[in-house]
């Protein structure tokens, strides 16, 4: 693969929150690059912090944070200062 480190890339469409796109001439290592290089570069937000007051239910309370912070939150216009 004499051309794997000079990827090609051909754009499907975008618009304002996607792009979709073709990648080739590479291998699987480049490409996953890329990918891993696109999710870091994605603002995100998550619970971080719950607090119980009475659980009644058959569920423990580790469970439940866990499950809670695992619901992708979308904000519009939020103010991502890292």
């Amino acid at each position: 693969m004499p051309n794997q480190r000079f990827p090609k890339c051909k754009i499907i469409s975008s618009s304002q929150s996607s792009l979709s796109f073709e990648l080739y001439d590479t291998d699987v290592s480049m490409a996953n690059t890329l990918r891993r290089c696109m999710i870091a570069e994605v603002p995100t937000l998550a619970i971080d912090l719950v607090e119980f007051s009475n659980n009644t239910s058959c569920l423990q309370d580790e469970y439940i944070a866990h499950r809670l912070g695992m619901i992708p939150c979308k904000v519009i216009n939020a103010d991502f200062k890292g």
